[in-house]
């Protein structure tokens, strides 16, 4: 029923690790960040960002270069390349401007954006789609 305390220390422990990484105001960085875990970005980031969980980037926060993360979340400005596996989120204050591939994309009005957008998961199925139906038509011609 109880843990050890040496159990209950090496699980906290555990769980803790790179679940959570601040850039903060007033901090910037160049180079590259790749974490396990979820990180929010209020500084300056010139470089690019690979991380298992969510990139938030706040108010205050810019990223020049590129991010690579399961799910994202812009309110400061972006500029490069983003490839978001799942959702990205354009808050009314954010900004990007490049190319952003992603899987679901929420912008709320105000959000200023600029680039190419790529739905990952729908380019595949349309191309296979006009392959199909491009060989109906031959076996009907």
């Amino acid at each position: 029923m109880f843990k050890s305390k040496n159990e209950m220390a090496k699980g906290k422990n555990e769980g803790d690790l790179g679940s959570r990484n601040h850039i903060a105001q007033g901090t910037s960085i160049k180079g590259d960040v790749i974490t396990e875990g979820d990180i929010r970005i209020d500084g300056k980031l010139e470089g690019t960002v690979v991380s298992k969980g969510k990139v938030v980037v706040g108010t205050t926060g810019h990223i020049e270069g590129e991010i690579k993360c399961d799910k994202a979340n812009f309110s400061g400005r972006v500029k490069g390349k983003a490839t978001v596996s799942e959702m990205v989120s354009i808050q009314s204050s954010g900004s990007f401007s490049g190319e952003l591939v992603y899987g679901k994309l929420g912008v709320e009005p105000g959000a200023e954006l600029e680039g190419t957008f790529v739905i990952a998961g729908k380019v595949k199925d349309m191309k296979r789609n006009d392959e199909k139906e491009q060989k109906r038509s031959e076996k009907s011609a």
